[in-house]
C-alpha cells in the first residue's frame, strides 16, 4: 500500500497526485513501522478522500434534534488557518491564544515556515464577523519542524497567536479515547481554500502506530485538502486529535474503509497533549520548533 499524505493545499487529491510540492507519496510500512490492519468497519462506512457527504452545523443539528445555538456555540473555536499558499484548519484549545493543528500547515517541503507572521495567520468567524489573527511563529510547538521527512505520527504543532480571540470558547482537552470509538471530525476549510465549515460523525477504528505516548488512529470519516489539521472531538465537543491525512491505492474514488483506504491522524497525548498545556499555562512559553 502506498500512503498518500495530504500536506494542506487547496487542489484536489488527483490535482495533488501530479504537484508533488503539495504531496508526498511514501510507503506507509518504511514512514510509521508495522501497520495494523484497520478492522471491523462496516462495508456501508464508505471513506471519502476528496469530496464528501460532510453536513454544515446547521444540517448537524436539525437532523440530530439539537439546538442549533448550543450545536453553534459548542463547535464554535475551529477556524482557517493560512500560511504562506497553504489553507488548512485549525482550533482554540484550552486558551483563546492557543491553535492546534497539523505541522505540515505551517513547514514546507524543506522542513521552513511557509510564511512570515504576516502571512500566517488564524481567521475564525464570531457573531457573525469574522476575526483573523497573525500566528506567533516565534511559539511554535511541534512534533517536528519537517513534517514531510518525518514519521505522520508527529504532524502536529501548537501556535500561539499575537493576541486572543474575542468571544469563542476553546475546546478543552479529552480524555484519552479508546478505540474503536466514536468521533467527529470539523474542518473550516474546503479544497478551493474558502472558508466553509463541515461536520461528521464517524468513527476511530484502529491505532496504526504508536509512539513516545501517542497514537495514530484510522478513521473513517470524510476528508479532503483544507480537513488537515481539523480536530477530532468527543460528542461533548472535547479536543481529542487531528485529522492529518490518508491511505489509499485508489484515492481517486470513494471506497470501504479499510486497511487500503482510510484517513488518519494523532491523538492529543504525549508531547502534544504536553504542548499544548505549556502553551496554555504560561505567558512565556517559548520551546519553539522541534
Amino acid at each position: 500500500m502506498r500512503a498518500f499524505i495530504c500536506r494542506a493545499g487547496k487542489p484536489s487529491s488527483l490535482a495533488l497526485a501530479l504537484l508533488p510540492s503539495l504531496l508526498l507519496a511514501v510507503d506507509a510500512g518504511a514512514e510509521n513501522g508495522p501497520q495494523a490492519a484497520p478492522a471491523g468497519a462496516p462495508v456501508s462506512a464508505i471513506t471519502f478522500l476528496d469530496g464528501d457527504h460532510r453536513q454544515s452545523l446547521e444540517d448537524f443539528a436539525a437532523r440530530r434534534g439539537l439546538q442549533r445555538s448550543a450545536v453553534l456555540v459548542r463547535y464554535a473555536a475551529t477556524g482557517v488557518v493560512r500560511c504562506g499558499n497553504a489553507v488548512g484548519t485549525a482550533q482554540l484549545v484550552l486558551a483563546a491564544d492557543v491553535i492546534a493543528t497539523a505541522a505540515h500547515n505551517l513547514f514546507d517541503l524543506q522542513g521552513k515556515l511557509r510564511g512570515t507572521d504576516e502571512r500566517c495567520r488564524f481567521e475564525i468567524g464570531v457573531g457573525g464577523e469574522r476575526q483573523a489573527i497573525p500566528l506567533d511563529l516565534a511559539h511554535v510547538a511541534s512534533g517536528s519542524s519537517a513534517p514531510y521527512g518525518s514519521p505522520a505520527i508527529a504532524d502536529w504543532a501548537v501556535v500561539r497567536l499575537t493576541r486572543p480571540v474575542v468571544g469563542v470558547s476553546p475546546y478543552p482537552l479529552a480524555a484519552a479515547i479508546a478505540v474503536p470509538a466514536p468521533i467527529v471530525l470539523l474542518a473550516a476549510a474546503r479544497a478551493d481554500g474558502s472558508a466553509a465549515s463541515a461536520i461528521e460523525d464517524c468513527t476511530a477504528h484502529a491505532v496504526t502506530n504508536a509512539k513516545s505516548g501517542m497514537r495514530e488512529l484510522a478513521v473513517d470519516c470524510s476528508g479532503e485538502s483544507g480537513t488537515s489539521g481539523a480536530a477530532f472531538l468527543t460528542a461533548d465537543g472535547r479536543f481529542a486529535g487531528i485529522y492529518v491525512g490518508f491511505r489509499s491505492r485508489a484515492p481517486q474514488q470513494p471506497a470501504p474503509f479499510s486497511n487500503e483506504h482510510y484517513n488518519f491522524g494523532v491523538t492529543a497525548e504525549g508531547d502534544f497533549r504536553r504542548a499544548l498545556l505549556a502553551a496554555a499555562g504560561s505567558p512565556d512559553y517559548t520551546s519553539g520548533t522541534r
